[in-house]
């Protein structure tokens, strides 16, 4: 099973994050994508972290309600700040992202969002992953998933050399955010094979930079 955070790691890591204006641009195309296919009503957010994908689809779709789910008190109170005009709109739920079936969230979910989680999952925890949002996700809902994914050696580590020389506070951020990681992400092969046998079909990769990516995938209607 993959490694939990600490509330000390989580706070490192809500200071320490250089790329979430360059993901700002994923989410919004996530947004787009999805508003092609109608309105949004119910939106979950798992892993949701300080809240920046789930604010998006909120602004986009503004008669949504969505779920907060993350296992870290620390990322709560850092969403509960940022969305604090979203109050009314969202509900908060605390759990273990291993174990979506036990949290009780509800069915018929038009989409169900992920941000920078997964890669922490081995390839057969994802399968599970998957396998329990399905269960969430009403016939014609969207899984969204924006993620990194290892990219075989040499590209794996010549994307991260290109990375930091990008931003420039990366090197000193990955040093002190305490975001460590014990074995490579899941590949992107990974993900489209886990989400196809979870039942999803239309599987695409919508955007990628270096090694993080966006994949997007529906129910059959």
């Amino acid at each position: 099973m993959a490694k939990q955070w600490t509330e000390d790691e989580a706070q490192s890591w809500l200071t320490a994050d250089v790329a979430g204006e360059m993901l700002d641009f994923p989410r919004r195309i996530a947004a787009s994508i999805v508003a092609t296919s109608g309105e949004v009503s119910k939106v979950a957010d798992i892993a949701s972290g300080p809240g920046t994908f789930l604010k998006i689809f909120l602004d986009k779709f503004p008669s949504s309600t969505g779920i907060w789910q993350d296992a870290s008190q620390t990322m709560e109170d850092a969403a509960r700040e940022g969305l604090a005009a979203y109050a009314s709109r969202i509900t908060w739920v605390q759990g273990d992202m291993h174990h979506i079936s036990a949290m009780e969230l509800p069915v018929g979910l038009d989409v169900v969002l992920c941000s920078r989680a997964t890669h922490h999952l081995t390839p057969g925890e994802l399968k599970t992953f998957y396998g329990e949002v399905s269960q969430l996700v009403r016939p014609g809902g969207w899984v969204v998933n924006l993620d990194h994914a290892y990219m075989g050696h040499y590209w794996d580590e010549t994307f991260r050399s290109a990375r930091k020389s990008l931003f420039a506070r990366s090197s000193k951020a990955s040093s002190t955010s305490g975001h460590h990681h014990d074995k490579p992400a899941p590949a992107i092969s990974d993900h489209v094979s886990a989400l196809l046998e979870a039942e999803f079909n239309e599987v695409q990769t919508a955007w990628q930079a270096y090694y993080t990516f966006l994949i997007m995938a529906r129910k059959p209607s």
